[in-house]
């Protein structure tokens, strides 16, 4: 028995000496190349009522409830959601077609609040949109461990909602050619 407890305070010892070493920042970065112009994928972006086209959270989750504020778009606009994998919360705290959209984001159970966003950069004749979300977890220690896999964690569902992004953005740059046709017909 002296023996067990001796292995047993020590592994807590260690798990505590380590949780304290390890960094609770997170930064996780996931980049996509679009073929639409900064004011097409920022009309995505910056409406929440749009994010149901794109957003990965839905497909993983379909359980998940998602309640948008009087704010829709735009600085202040909010939305929370409830599911089976959680709850949550996010404002936006800055938008510019220029460069993107930041929100605030917190999750049920967690204290911190997170910065999340996407910047919009130009790539030549194409946009390179990137999702981010930085942070430090908490608690300490517990926070510690679960920072060094939080990007393994939620990459994957960044890369997935990058992709349907560009899918909805550049199927909404492409004007068909009939309604182009149309269009010139009524000006005439």
């Amino acid at each position: 028995m002296n023996t067990f407890l001796k292995v047993f305070g020590g592994s807590i010892l260690l798990f505590v000496v380590i949780g304290l070493s390890l960094s609770n920042n997170i930064n996780i970065r996931r980049s996509i190349e679009i073929d639409a112009p900064f004011s097409v994928i920022h009309s995505q972006v910056n409406d929440l009522n749009q994010w149901a086209e794109w957003s990965p959270w839905l497909t993983m989750d379909p359980t998940i409830k998602t309640t948008i504020g009087d704010i829709q778009a735009g600085v202040g606009a909010h939305q929370s959601w409830v599911g089976q994998s959680g709850a949550g919360q996010l404002t936006f705290t800055e938008s510019s077609e220029n460069t993107g959209v930041v929100y605030d984001m917190s999750f049920a159970g967690d204290s911190t609040v997170y910065q999340a966003g996407m910047s919009y950069q130009e790539s030549g004749s194409k946009t390179l949109v990137t999702w981010y979300m930085t942070g430090k977890m908490q608690p300490i220690i517990i926070g510690n461990y679960f920072a060094q896999i939080m990007d393994a964690l939620m990459g994957d569902s960044f890369t997935i909602g990058l992709e349907k992004l560009k899918e909805v953005s550049e199927k909404a740059n492409i004007i068909p050619v009939s309604d182009e046709l149309n269009s010139e017909k009524q000006t005439e």
